[in-house]
């Protein structure tokens, strides 16, 4: 089985000039503009692909009943505010998942960052996560440390281990997008260090949020979180961080 295109508008497949494909401005133009939905089936599954604000109802009625003759699994990569990405094994479920995003479409999403505290049950959190909240194995190179500027009240991000879900995707600086200060997603995720430096007890998170990536897209990014209290001095007060993309109990969509 070959690898396959298909572009759906209007409820109908269509032909789309192949000189245009690969342009990146063409195919935003696609999805932002013109309602069209990408579909790329192959061997490894199927991949779904298009902005919830276009024109595009019909195609996603199309496509959802279309499911049951293409591959699995099937990916769901659709761009509100940024891209999301949704993963399921049975057509069944990605249909109903198709359905339920058309019907919360025209959502206007006010805010970019959610954080809610979680219990820290072991079999939703990740093994390396479960590791740094026992405090027995976990490594500092898997870990961000954030120390307390008290001039400027805020946490700076003073070391990102080479091994961290940050260095893997951003690099080791400490001046790369996740760790610049001044922005609604650093007040938003700093708002629980103050509590752990408070209480001096760690604290487990889920956290969903649009990040801009390396290229400039931006992505939502579901993670995990466990924040410890550092090892700093009382003029030097820190907090460790150690995180994992996984999914995570926060409905954004």
């Amino acid at each position: 089985m070959n690898t396959a295109t298909y572009w759906v508008r209007e409820g109908h497949p269509c032909k789309v000039d192949g000189a245009l494909v690969d342009r990146t401005e063409g195919e935003r133009c696609r999805w932002q503009r013109l309602g069209f939905v990408r579909v790329v089936s192959g061997p490894t599954g199927t991949e779904i692909k298009w902005a919830t604000l276009s024109p595009c109802q019909a195609s996603l009625y199309f496509v959802s009943d279309w499911l049951a003759e293409l591959a699995a699994p099937y990916v769901l990569r659709y761009y509100l505010a940024g891209w999301f990405e949704e993963s399921f094994c049975a057509p069944g479920d990605a249909g109903a998942r198709i359905v339920d995003i058309i019907a919360r479409a025209d959502i206007h999403l006010t805010r970019r960052v959610f954080v809610q505290r979680s219990d820290p049950s072991p079999g939703g959190m990740p093994p390396a996560l479960q590791r740094a909240w026992g405090e027995s194995s976990a490594t500092p190179d898997t870990s961000v440390d954030c120390a307390l500027d008290v001039s400027a009240g805020q946490f700076r991000v003073i070391r990102v281990g080479e091994q961290s879900t940050i260095a893997r995707l951003w690099g080791v600086q400490p001046s790369t997008y996740p760790c610049a200060n001044g922005g609604t997603y650093d007040r938003e995720v700093g708002a629980a260090y103050w509590e752990v430096l408070q209480t001096g007890a760690p604290r487990y998170d889920h956290v969903y949020a649009a990040m801009r990536m390396p290229e400039g897209e931006l992505f939502w990014i579901p993670y995990q979180r466990v924040i410890l209290p550092g090892r700093g001095t009382r003029s030097n007060r820190q907090v460790r961080v150690f995180t994992e993309i996984a999914k995570v109990d926060i409905a954004v969509i």
